[in-house]
């Protein structure tokens, strides 16, 4: 989830399709990572 501020409600950023390999799925995950610009790794 992704909150900017002063929102009532996050944005789904990664995940929140279920169990897989494509872009909008996460498989297993051992660790998430995101970077000053907001890059998810």
């Amino acid at each position: 989830m992704k909150w900017v501020e002063d929102a009532k409600q996050g944005i789904v950023v990664a995940g929140g399709q279920g169990y897989g390999d494509a872009l909008t799925q996460l498989a297993s995950p051992q660790g998430i990572f995101v970077d000053t610009f907001g890059t998810l790794y």
